[in-house]
């Protein structure tokens, strides 16, 4: 009888640091060799328990695990750029590495110039020819050296939009032409003025406050798909350097890497007003900056139509994730929730392939009834998702000859419309007769002059 209990009294002795009365029910905790134990190896179990958790409400919803896997350069969603983590940005901004002269600041972001995206890239490489001539200038003096010879082509093509924008507005209300044109001509005289006064995105919203009044119509949508096409700093290198030629040299070095840094994106778009997704750890992907703001709250199906190498792109992240969760560092059933998150959103277009993700029975149980669930469309004609939808959709030749069928059918309707009103019209005026009419008309005389109100048939029986 003494032989058994001294093991456990030794045992409560050397866990006595431990409060014994919160696990007075728990027996485990004495048949554990609590010398091999240690901070480390409790914070180690508690990660495995996190990710083979037996069910999702026990997963934490926060994003602290995905933010955890930005430091293996993952890929973005949409595009498919390796992304490059926010910390590293941030050490950059902090410290002010990038006030110094073009030549060392050139040395310090070569190593990101993989991860730019396009137009970014080409801005990089002409700081990079022109540090080797001017070394002791920074980026902002070597932007603003440069920024005549940018500035030119850059106010040909806006002068140029805002012909478009005026001659597409001729067949609209005049007092809309006479706003539309007032507007175009303050923001030509900005750009003339010149210190980057313009702003592109103000004159969108104005625009389109202009049109808000005017109904749904395809010359509405027209117009407001010209203004768009004004050139940004994020698709034009001219506007790029133009506008960020009067930035601090450190900003302009951060902002060639911001549009490539990992963000989280929201699967189900975040609007109160149509979806309202929820910030949980199953409504979570990585996506880079540029394609994070582009999307804002439009429906994924949209993104798939403008990128359709997306794709591809998706089931290259979806890979890793799937990678990252079989080894422990990110929960399984994100895998599961997620895989069947963005089936959803993109209307069963982006499948996704999950199959080498190992499953508990139970995990593969809700996979195959997540797999079973019909697939149905968002956005209904109703709700007001669907006129984003026809506006942002792009523009396809069987919309254009839709258009053109419409346009005939209108001047033919319009034609009949006018042919009725002067027949109406005309009326009370007495109608020239023809020479057929004039002939029946002398022969009807004679034949009663003849044979007198009898009928012509009786006339010819006799």
């Amino acid at each position: 009888m003494n032989m058994k209990i001294l093991p456990l009294i030794l045992n409560m002795r050397l866990n006595s640091a431990q409060p014994i009365q919160q696990n007075r029910n728990d027996s485990v905790q004495y048949r554990t060799a609590p010398l091999l134990r240690s901070p480390e190896n409790d914070l180690f179990e508690r990660n495995i328990s996190f990710t083979s958790a037996d069910r999702p409400e026990d997963v934490s919803p926060s994003r602290s695990s995905l933010e955890k896997l930005y430091k293996h350069h993952l890929t973005c969603l949409c595009c498919g750029r390796e992304m490059i983590e926010p910390e590293e940005i941030r050490k950059l901004a902090n410290t002010g590495a990038l006030r110094c002269n073009s030549k060392e600041a050139v040395q310090i972001l070569e190593k990101y110039e993989g991860n730019m995206h396009s137009v970014e890239k080409e801005v990089f490489g002409i700081l990079k020819e022109k540090s080797k001539k001017y070394p002791d200038l920074n980026f902002q003096q070597i932007l603003t050296l440069i920024k005549d010879e940018h500035e030119k082509p850059l106010i040909a093509t806006q002068f140029g939009i805002f012909k478009m924008i005026e001659k597409a507005s001729e067949n609209i209300n005049p007092e809309l032409r006479k706003e539309i044109k007032e507007l175009i001509e303050e923001e030509k005289q900005l750009i003339m003025d010149g210190n980057n006064r313009f702003r592109r995105k103000r004159f969108v919203n104005k625009f389109e406050q202009i049109l808000s009044g005017r109904k749904n119509s395809a010359t509405r949508e027209h117009l407001i798909r010209l203004a768009n096409k004004l050139p940004t700093s994020y698709e034009d290198k001219n506007a790029f350097i133009v506008k960020y030629s009067t930035k601090p040299a450190d900003a302009i070095g951060i902002r060639l890497l911001s549009y490539s840094m990992c963000t989280i994106e929201h699967v189900r778009p975040k609007n109160p007003k149509t979806t309202n997704g929820e910030n949980h750890l199953f409504n979570y992907i990585p996506e880079c900056m540029r394609c994070n703001s582009f999307r804002q709250d439009r429906p994924m199906i949209q993104q798939l139509e403008e990128h359709p190498e997306m794709f591809f792109n998706a089931q290259r992240l979806m890979n890793r994730l799937v990678d990252f969760a079989n080894r422990g560092k990110l929960s399984k059933w994100y895998i599961v929730k997620i895989q069947d998150r963005v089936k959803q959103e993109s209307e069963g277009l982006l499948d996704l392939n999950i199959d080498s993700l190992n499953m508990s029975r139970k995990m593969r149980r809700e996979y195959a009834k997540l797999q079973e669930d019909p697939v149905e469309p968002k956005f209904t004609v109703d709700d007001e998702m669907a006129e984003l939808r026809a506006i942002y959709r792009p523009k396809t030749t069987a919309d254009t000859t839709a258009e053109t069928l419409d346009e005939t059918n209108n001047k033919i309707y319009n034609k009949k419309r006018t042919s009725k009103n002067k027949n109406k019209n005309t009326e009370d005026t007495p109608k020239k007769k023809t020479n057929k009419e004039l002939k029946r008309e002398q022969i009807k005389k004679l034949h009663q002059a003849k044979y007198g109100s009898k009928k012509r048939s009786e006339t010819k029986r006799r």
